[in-house]
């Protein structure tokens, strides 16, 4: 997979429940020293997601400023009408409980990041997002470089 032009964009679907990143859990260790850590279930949670993104990471680092585009699909509940079900579907009835929007971008980013689909998080200069309801749960997403960077890691 090459660096995609400006204008051009990697795009891939991802099969997976999305899931949002998760406060850090905190503790004091016996000698009093304050000690940040995540869950058990946020680790699980980035070690799958960078699980199925290897598989569409770019040979070398995206360069410049990046778009970043992404709709968050989740299942809709069990629980509804069908006339309510359907509205889910077409768009009409919004995904409006957890998790926050922000949330899963970061948990998107910041995966992206160590995989290195990116130098830095901050070449990201446009961030276009979504979730909705459909039938099978998925990151649908989308890096499209729209221009140069300035400085030492964005020239190109």
């Amino acid at each position: 997979m090459s660096q995609p032009q400006p204008g051009r964009a990697l795009a891939f679907t991802l099969r997976c429940l999305p899931t949002a990143q998760q406060r850090a859990r905190h503790m004091t260790t016996p000698g009093g020293f304050h000690r940040a850590y995540k869950s058990d279930v946020q680790e699980d949670n980035e070690r799958t997601l960078e699980a199925l993104l290897r598989a569409h990471k770019p040979p070398t680092p995206l360069e410049g400023g990046l778009e970043l585009s992404f709709r968050a699909v989740f299942p809709t509940p069990k629980s509804g009408s069908k006339k309510e079900h359907a509205g889910m579907l077409r768009g009409t009835v919004c995904h409006t409980v957890k998790p926050d929007l922000d949330n899963l971008a970061k948990q998107l980013k910041d995966a992206m990041t160590r995989l290195q689909f990116w130098r830095d998080d901050k070449q990201v200069v446009r961030l276009i997002c979504e979730k909705r309801y459909g039938e099978y749960p998925a990151w649908e997403v989308s890096v499209r470089r729209i221009g140069r960077g300035r400085g030492k890691h964005g020239a190109s």
